[in-house]
């Protein structure tokens, strides 16, 4: 998968949507969200979602993505509504059903979480350990841009 073309990229939104469109084709993902931590709000706020125009906020550590920004762990969920930690209301709020999910956190230079990026309901069966080191190799790739984009 190739980033290089997203550096050159002026404009953060556009480079955000690339970087979805990328991420969902390479896990073969329905739908994927790149979410920035704002730390001095305490939450977590969806930049870029694929095909909803839901505002998506979370306090971090809610949901599976506030999970992961909380704990800097990847959470791949194979039923996501047997997991306790999903959060429903989003799917309830946008229509949107979510089957499966893979995430990841987008680690800052300081040593913790800044985003997080989400995979939707793998299009054929679960998320694989290659999914995962596909969407964490994103993750250390685009870190640079989503920790400028922290707070914003």
């Amino acid at each position: 998968m190739k980033l290089s073309h997203l550096s050159v990229q002026r404009d953060r939104d556009a480079y955000l949507r690339g970087l979805v469109d990328l991420c969902s084709q390479a896990v073969d993902a329905e739908r994927c969200t790149v979410y920035v931590v704002d730390r001095a709000a305490k939450e977590l706020r969806a930049r870029v979602a694929q095909r909803t125009q839901t505002e998506i906020r979370l306090p971090i550590g809610q949901g599976l993505a506030g999970q992961v920004a909380l704990t800097g762990e990847t959470i791949n969920v194979p039923d996501a509504y047997a997991d306790a930690r999903f959060d429903r209301n989003i799917d309830m709020r946008s229509g949107f059903r979510t089957l499966n999910m893979l995430v990841v956190p987008v680690w800052g230079s300081v040593g913790r979480p800044v985003g997080v990026i989400q995979a939707l309901n793998k299009r054929d069966g679960t998320f694989e350990r290659r999914d995962q080191m596909l969407l964490e190799q994103v993750a250390d790739t685009v870190a640079p841009m989503i920790e400028k984009l922290g707070g914003v």
